[in-house]
């Protein structure tokens, strides 16, 4: 006879008792003490919705401040890589640079606060990146254009120089239209689109105080003028937005530099 019948038959036992042996080791095979199977009157004790939106509230709290201190931390190393990469395209945009001896300043120019050259005492971002040799003799220019492409904005740098009054070179520093066709790298690998940024004309008209022709995209194979660029086949939007980003740049920038070109030319010599 089990303990539980003894029990029952002694009539001895109370509810607690009862209780004591349903909640004991002596529990049927098969059967497991949950929730229902709880005598009736005894309520498991649940954890109130206050203490349950406490707890999701210190794991929000300390999940934002580890966010803010992985970003204060990650921030600099990253905007130093940027520095670094940009000053390795500014010598790439320039053909013939000496790397080993050549230099470059950077200068903030608008037509508000004029030239200013940018150093570790400026605030103000470069916009124009002058690249002198080893004699100080201006090599060329390098700026960053900047349109809307298929996916996102496209971003490039090119080179000018004055004695042609053409664009020399251009990289791409980011494009995340469709891989395969308007990437950064398929860009850069496609020859005859990057031959169109080797002597790309942007003469200024007589007074030097605009762009005598905007920069064209034209369809692949029917350009016939200095100014126009050939698009790549597959890839129109991301060819007319790395033309019309430089367009827009060189439209802003040009007379300005020509204005403060003789300054510009002493800059290195100080």
């Amino acid at each position: 006879m089990s303990e539980v019948q003894q029990l029952k038959e002694s009539g001895e036992h109370s509810e607690v008792q009862v209780h004591e042996v349903v909640e004991g080791e002596h529990v049927p095979d098969g059967k497991s003490n949950s929730a229902s199977d709880l005598p009736s009157g005894i309520t498991p004790i649940m954890p109130s919705s206050a203490s349950m939106i406490l707890v999701l509230g210190l794991i929000a709290m300390f999940s934002g401040i580890l966010v803010v201190l992985v970003y204060d931390y990650t921030a600099p190393i990253i905007k130093e890589k940027e520095r670094l990469a940009l000053e390795a395209a500014v010598f790439q945009v320039i053909p013939d640079v000496d790397v080993g001896a050549a230099r470059q300043i950077g200068f903030s120019l608008t037509s508000s606060d004029g030239l200013v050259e940018v150093d570790e005492k400026t605030t103000l971002p470069a916009n124009l990146y002058a690249v002198y040799d080893s004699t100080d003799a201006l090599l060329g220019f390098a700026m960053e254009g900047a349109a809307q492409g298929y996916q996102d904005i496209v971003r490039t740098l090119f080179g000018y120089k004055v004695d042609c009054e053409c664009i020399v070179g251009m990289t791409v520093l980011k494009s995340v239209d469709t891989p395969g066709l308007g990437d950064k790298g398929t860009v850069e690998k496609n020859k005859g689109f990057m031959a169109n940024f080797r002597q790309l004309d942007v003469s200024l008209n007589e007074s030097k105080d605009a762009v005598m022709h905007s920069i064209e995209t034209v369809k692949q194979g029917t350009k016939t003028e200095d100014w126009q660029v050939d698009a790549m086949s597959g890839a129109t939007i991301t060819s007319r937005a790395i033309a019309k980003g430089i367009d827009n740049t060189v439209g802003k920038m040009l007379p300005l530099v020509v204005k403060n070109l003789a300054a510009i030319r002493l800059a290195a010599k100080k």
